[in-house]
């Protein structure tokens, strides 16, 4: 099954499963597309493959990173796209339905969201909410805030399990949160699911 999607052109992505050439290469494209980075040193190589290869083990399809200035203030957010084994039933619309019901009952009162259909015909879970992260040796935790939408895959024969498809927004700049969500809800509508074909 291949799964596509339009990535948002403010998000710079990191290829998920890189070798070390591969890692090497990337880091050293990001040196020269960045010139205020000073090039990459080999911990910081080391460092870039680790996270790649967790991505990997993670089902990642995509992840990516916005840094930058909204309404001249500095901004930051990450999206994640990931694809997990996930035995959902016989009804892609109650699966949806009965995730979002587990999700809001786990995380909590300050969650909300709603079943939405999307043009690719599959029912997506979309939940909002806000988490904190505590930062390693600080005492000051960081709020942010999260959208995540589940999606359940359509069967077909190239695929030996049923999955989720998976997409997290983050941002700790609550206030642009709106400025967000167009290129988030693009990529929601854009998602497309096609099968493999074998190659002859």
């Amino acid at each position: 099954m291949d799964v596509t999607f339009d990535v948002p052109a403010a998000f710079t992505s990191i290829p998920p499963g890189m070798t070390h050439e591969e890692t090497l290469a990337y880091t050293n494209a990001q040196a020269v597309e960045h010139p205020s980075h000073t090039a990459p040193d080999p911990a910081a190589v080391e460092r870039t493959q680790a996270v790649s290869q967790v991505l990997s083990r993670m089902g990642t399809l995509y992840a990516g990173a916005a840094f930058g200035l909204i309404s001249e203030e500095p901004s930051a957010a990450t999206l994640l796209v990931t694809a997990q084994s996930f035995p959902y039933g016989a009804d892609a619309q109650v699966a949806a339905e009965g995730t979002l019901q587990a999700l809001v009952a786990e995380r909590g009162p300050n969650w909300t969201g709603g079943v939405q259909p999307l043009p690719c015909g599959q029912p997506a879970a979309v939940v909002v909410g806000g988490r904190v992260y505590e930062l390693p040796g600080s005492e000051r935790p960081v709020p942010f805030a999260e959208l995540q939408a589940f999606i359940p895959v359509p069967e077909n024969p190239t695929l030996p399990e049923q999955a989720l498809l998976a997409v997290t927004f983050t941002t700790p700049a609550l206030r642009h949160w709106e400025q967000y969500m167009p290129a988030v809800t693009q990529l929601l509508r854009t998602l497309t699911f096609a099968e493999k074909h074998p190659v002859s």
